[in-house]
């Protein structure tokens, strides 16, 4: 009547054990995303040229795609023409009471939402010029426990 020790749940243990361990060690870690994709800026910069021109076709308001735009864009040709649309709307009255000026600011904007409507960067030139214009990027942030932070401690110079 010798009784064999059952060693099944020790068993099942140490499988577990070295399961986790080859997955360890032999399972490469997930590269963290660096950023967006060159195909995703494209996407972005086809939804930009399209908010564009509904503002120049006089389909949506600035105001309205204002508070819409894409938000944390690392994309600077995408910040620029936030700084665009705020232009645009501080000019609001100039616009009305000068023609030409209506009419160059609104060719500029076209100029702009073709070259994003192709996918392109928008000139370097023109980047800077917005960029000294704004020293902040004025892009809405996402609300999240990171920038309410930084807002923060912006707030109270930490």
């Amino acid at each position: 009547m010798n009784k064999k020790p059952d060693f099944s749940g020790a068993l099942s243990v140490w499988r577990g054990i070295v399961q986790r361990l080859n997955d360890f060690l032999y399972t490469k870690p997930e590269k963290k995303k660096l950023g967006p994709t060159r195909e995703e800026i494209i996407e972005l910069r086809h939804k930009v040229s399209s908010i564009l021109f509904d503002v120049l076709l006089g389909n949506k308001t600035v105001l309205e795609v204002v508070s819409n735009f894409p938000k944390n864009t690392v994309d600077e040709s995408v910040n620029v023409c936030f700084h665009i649309l705020v232009h645009l709307e501080a000019d609001e009255d100039i616009r009305a009471k000068d023609p030409l000026y209506k009419e160059e600011q609104d060719d500029f904007i076209l100029y702009i939402a073709e070259l994003l409507q192709k996918g392109e960067d928008i000139p370097i030139n023109i980047i800077k010029e917005y960029n000294s214009f704004y020293k902040e990027t004025l892009v809405y942030p996402e609300i999240n426990k990171d920038t309410v932070i930084a807002r923060l401690k912006k707030f109270i110079n930490i």
